[in-house]
């Protein structure tokens, strides 16, 4: 059977962090590449998508969940726009009244970039996001999730298995039900654990939430496996283990580090 994965390249919210202090969980931001027979998925396009490797021959896909920084700042680097003729699709939703390319274009232009996506030698598509679709095999589902200005929650669906990624979602009785409902079932739950509870009293309104509210939401959902994502920037290796040791489950919830495999 064609294999179905998710390998983690980038596990920060908000702005890269590097050194010795963050080598295990990883500096690079939002960025989860997930394996499908022949399609190869990105789920955001922060800095980890830097080191991403594509395949010769897979179908390249790019699902963006919204258009701030921190989940775009990698795009301009990602090796296959060097590709010749490499054919890539990037969804997205209307955000601030903008299209996909509209948006991306006043970031990777001048005088932010010396170039536009479509002068790079890869065969780039844009598309407005629907609400469901397909890439190749895979089963696309979207949800309107809980953030300043919105941010898009994603479920693939492949071969009866499913991923979902909900980053950059704060939480609210509203919010966590639809969320619930959404991933009833999945075989891994992203969810965005960047706050403790005592720093989410700090920060409401800033559209991300907490370790508590995403196991309250994946057990309400069924959630086989549970991975913690947008770990604060400048929250280290030893925080993120202790917070690890409270909230961790073997086999059941863990805090997404760079390098993790998960294979379904």
């Amino acid at each position: 059977m064609e294999s179905f994965k998710l390998n983690v390249l980038g596990t920060r919210g908000s702005v890269p962090v590097e050194g010795k202090n963050f080598s295990v969980y990883g500096g690079a931001t939002s960025c989860y590449k997930i394996h499908a027979g022949n399609e190869e998925i990105y789920l955001d396009a922060g800095s980890g998508i830097v080191s991403a490797l594509p395949a010769p021959n897979s179908n390249i896909t790019i699902l963006l969940t919204h258009m701030h920084l921190d989940h775009l700042v990698g795009l301009p680097f990602f090796i296959a726009l060097t590709q010749k003729d490499r054919p890539i699709d990037i969804y997205a939703a209307e955000r601030a009244g903008l299209l996909p390319k509209e948006a991306i274009d006043r970031l990777i232009s001048n005088p932010f970039w010396p170039c536009k996506i479509e002068d790079y030698p890869a065969k780039v598509k844009f598309h407005l996001l629907p609400k469901k679709f397909s890439v190749g095999d895979v089963e696309v589902d979207t949800l309107e999730g809980s953030h300043p200005k919105g941010s898009t929650i994603y479920r693939l669906t492949y071969r009866g298995k499913s991923i979902v990624h909900a980053t950059d979602f704060e939480h609210n009785p509203e919010a966590c039900a639809a969320l619930a409902d959404f991933a009833k079932d999945c075989d891994i739950l992203l969810y965005d654990a960047q706050y403790t509870a005592a720093e989410y009293e700090r920060y409401k309104g800033y559209g991300h939430s907490t370790p508590e509210e995403g196991i309250k939401v994946a057990e309400k959902a069924a959630v086989k496996k549970l991975v913690f994502v947008h770990h604060a920037p400048l929250r280290n290796d030893d925080e993120l283990a202790e917070l690890e040791k409270i909230f961790g489950r073997e086999g059941k919830i863990t805090f997404a580090k760079f390098g993790d495999e998960f294979l379904l």
